[in-house]
């Protein structure tokens, strides 16, 4: 993958929430998969929403749509549409500032925080203020290991849940500390390799001495 589609990776929920706030009123559901090796084995966005917002925003979003790395699929019902986009390939995040996945102490420490990279001068303030009110996320994820730290309104061993209305979606960083799986600990494959040896070491003797 080049940088430039791992840059549009890290960036789509920033346009897709810009398109919905300058729009109106819907509600965005995100669902993260984290693996142990830091890439999102999947990444979805359901977008909730009526036929007149989504005639103001649907432009936007498709001029800015990776279709290598996504698909887009619209479900209608009367006025109500649902845009879902699913990630096609394992994605990884190229914004150090925002949006984060590393390994620390054998630990992963996940941090989202694109939600608060709008404009922030009073003016805006008011604008998005308003328009925020009529916007809500929820948010999923599952780590690679029992989430031992987090923010969250909900966790349950490895996945955790926001759920986020007006104005806290922008005042809200959305994080996550969890165990990593004991085959991702560095030198664990060794001592694995070191173990296999010596069984098979034990069991090549006793047939012997047998």
């Amino acid at each position: 993958m080049n940088n430039n589609r791992r840059l549009k990776s890290g960036i789509i929920i920033v346009i897709l929430i810009f398109f919905v706030i300058i729009a109106g009123c819907a509600t965005i559901s995100i669902f993260v998969k984290v693996e142990p090796d830091t890439t999102i084995s999947n990444y979805k966005v359901n977008i909730e929403t009526t036929s007149m917002v989504y005639s103001l925003m649907i432009g936007g979003i498709k001029s800015n749509f990776d279709s290598n790395l996504f698909n887009l699929e619209e479900k209608w019902t009367g006025d109500k549409v649902t845009i879902i986009i699913t990630s096609k390939v394992p994605l990884q995040s190229l914004d150090p500032i925002n949006w984060t996945i590393k390994k620390v102490n054998n630990h992963m420490i996940y941090e989202d925080k694109r939600f608060s990279s709008f404009p922030t001068s009073d003016e805006e303030n008011v604008y998005s203020s308003a328009m925020m009110n009529s916007f809500s996320v929820h948010y999923y994820l599952e780590m690679p290991g029992k989430i031992t730290n987090s923010n969250a309104d909900k966790i349950d061993n490895n996945k955790a849940e926001w759920h986020l209305q007006g104005n806290e979606i922008s005042n809200t960083k959305i994080y996550a500390e969890s165990e990593l799986p004991a085959f991702s600990i560095p030198g664990f494959e060794v001592l694995i390799t070191i173990v296999g040896l010596c069984i098979a070491s034990i069991v090549i003797f006793k047939k012997k001495g047998g």
